[in-house]
C-alpha cells in the first residue's frame, strides 16, 4: 500500500457535484426532470444565469488582466474591491477604529481552507452549526481538528443564542481559543437567516469570556441576496468593530456566488480586528499558505470584480440585477413555500437565499427515491435541500407534492 494511512481513510460521502451531473446528463435526456442539486443559479429557462455586467466587464480586459499570473496574495486593488463588496459604505467607519486585510483565495472554499489552516490547531474543536453544508466537516478530517454542533434555532424557529454559549463554556474547559462559525444570511443548506439582535449577542459572547479568545469566521457567500437593501445586512457586520479586544472576526467571500463566477474559483479571506499585529499574522500566514497551497488565485476572476466594483457604472449595474436577482429568488421560494403548505410538507426555517430544507427521518432514501419521480436534490444527516437557484417558478411549485408523495409512499 502506497498512500498513507489518513488518506486511506478518505471518501466522499453524498458528494455534490457528482449527483448533480447525474441530475445534468437526466435533464438533458428528459426536460420534465428537476434538477435542485448545486448552487448555481439558474435563469428561468434553466440556463446559467450570466450577470449582464460581468460579461461587459470581461469584454474590457487585455490579455494580461485575464490570464497573467497575479501575485499570491491578490492585486491590491483587489483586496480594495473585496473590502467594500463586503462592508460597502460602512467600510470607512470600520476602518477608523479597527484594522483589516484581506486575501485572494480560489473560490470561497479557499478562503475557509486558508482560515482553518492557520486559525485552528490539530484536535482543536470548532463550533459548527447543527444544519451545515457538510463540506466544513472535510475540512476537519483533512485538517485534523475536531468539531462540535451548535443548535441554529430555538423552539420559536429564532437563533439559538442559548445553546451556542452552552457549547462555547463546554469548549473553554479544554481550550484557550473558540473558533465559532456562522454562515449567513441565506444560510446553506436551510435558507435561515438571523436578526439585528443576534449580531449583539453573537459578540457579547467574546465580551462575556474575557480570559478565552474567539475566532468569528463569518461564512457571507450568499450575503448580496439577502435584501433588495444591501445596508441592511452590511451594517451587522459592521458590529464586529465594536467586538472586544478577545476577539478577531474571519469573513469568507465568495465570487462564486456574489458574481456568478463559478467555475473562476475566486473568493477572499477578510481579517478584521483591534489589533495591528494580528493584522500581521494574518498576511504573512496566510501568504505563506497561498504559496504553498496553490500559488494564486484566479487573474480573470480578481480583475472582473475590482473593474466591476471599483467602476461606479459597472458596479450599479451590478446592483440593479442583484435585485433582479433577489425577485426572482423570492417568487420561488414564494412558490415552493405555498405549495409544501397546501400538502401539509414542512420546512425547516426559510428566510432568504438560495437553498431550502425539508427535514426527514431517512434522508438518503428520499432522494435516492425521489429519482423515480424525475427529481433531484441534495440530502443532508437529517433534511433534504432543495436549491431554489437551479430551478424555475414552476419546478419550484411542482417539488413540494413529489416530495410528500414520496414520503407517504415510503412511510406506508
Amino acid at each position: 500500500m502506497f498512500i498513507n494511512k489518513s488518506a486511506k481513510s478518505k471518501k466522499l460521502k453524498n458528494n455534490i457535484l457528482a449527483l448533480s451531473s447525474v441530475a445534468v446528463k437526466a435533464k438533458k435526456a428528459d426536460s420534465s426532470v428537476i434538477n435542485a442539486t448545486t448552487g448555481m443559479l439558474k435563469s428561468e429557462d434553466g440556463t446559467l444565469y450570466e450577470f449582464n455586467s460581468v460579461a461587459e466587464v470581461i469584454k474590457t480586459l487585455s490579455i494580461a488582466k485575464k490570464f497573467a499570473y497575479s501575485n499570491s496574495i491578490g492585486s491590491p486593488n483587489y483586496t480594495k474591491a473585496i473590502l467594500y463588496a463586503v462592508f460597502g459604505k460602512y467600510l470607512e467607519e470600520i476602518q477608523k477604529t479597527c484594522f483589516l486585510s484581506a486575501i485572494a483565495t480560489p473560490g470561497g472554499s479557499g478562503g475557509l481552507n486558508l482560515a482553518f489552516t492557520n486559525y485552528v490547531s490539530p484536535n482543536e474543536t470548532v463550533l459548527l452549526p447543527n444544519h451545515m453544508w457538510e463540506n466544513y466537516l472535510n475540512y476537519g478530517v483533512e485538517m485534523g481538528f475536531n468539531t462540535d454542533t451548535y443548535q441554529l434555532f430555538d423552539d420559536n424557529d429564532r437563533f439559538d443564542i442559548k445553546d451556542l454559549n452552552d457549547k462555547v463554556n463546554r469548549v473553554k474547559e479544554t481550550q484557550k481559543r473558540v473558533l465559532i462559525l456562522i454562515n449567513d444570511p441565506c444560510q446553506n443548506p436551510t435558507g435561515f437567516c438571523m436578526q439585528d439582535e443576534d449580531y449583539d449577542k453573537l459578540i457579547d459572547i467574546a465580551r462575556n469570556n474575557p480570559d478565552t479568545n474567539f475566532i468569528y469566521l463569518m461564512d457571507v457567500a450568499y450575503f448580496d441576496f439577502y435584501n433588495a437593501n444591501p445596508d441592511i445586512i452590511r451594517s451587522r457586520y459592521a458590529k464586529f468593530k465594536d467586538m472586544p479586544s478577545n476577539a478577531l472576526a474571519l469573513f469568507v467571500f465568495s465570487g462564486s456566488k456574489s458574481f456568478g463566477l463559478y467555475g473562476l474559483r475566486i473568493g477572499g479571506l477578510i481579517a478584521f480586528s483591534k489589533d495591528k499585529d494580528e493584522i500581521t499574522y494574518f498576511e504573512d500566514a496566510s501568504s505563506f499558505s497561498c504559496r504553498a497551497k496553490w500559488s494564486c488565485s484566479s487573474t480573470l476572476g480578481m480583475s472582473i470584480i475590482e473593474k466591476l466594483v471599483l467602476n461606479d457604472e459597472y458596479r450599479i449595474s451590478y446592483e440593479e440585477e442583484v435585485k433582479y436577482v433577489y425577485d426572482m429568488l423570492e417568487k420561488r421560494s414564494i412558490a415552493f413555500l405555498e405549495s409544501a403548505k397546501e400538502v401539509g410538507l414542512k420546512t425547516l426555517p426559510y428566510e432568504r437565499g438560495f437553498f431550502i430544507c425539508v427535514p426527514v427521518d431517512n434522508p438518503e432514501e428520499v432522494m435516492n427515491a425521489l429519482h423515480e419521480d424525475k427529481a433531484y436534490v441534495i440530502c443532508t444527516k437529517s433534511a433534504l435541500r432543495i436549491a431554489l437557484c437551479g430551478i424555475n417558478k414552476e419546478e419550484a411549485a411542482r417539488l413540494p407534492k413529489l416530495i410528500k408523495n414520496r414520503l407517504d409512499l415510503l412511510n406506508k
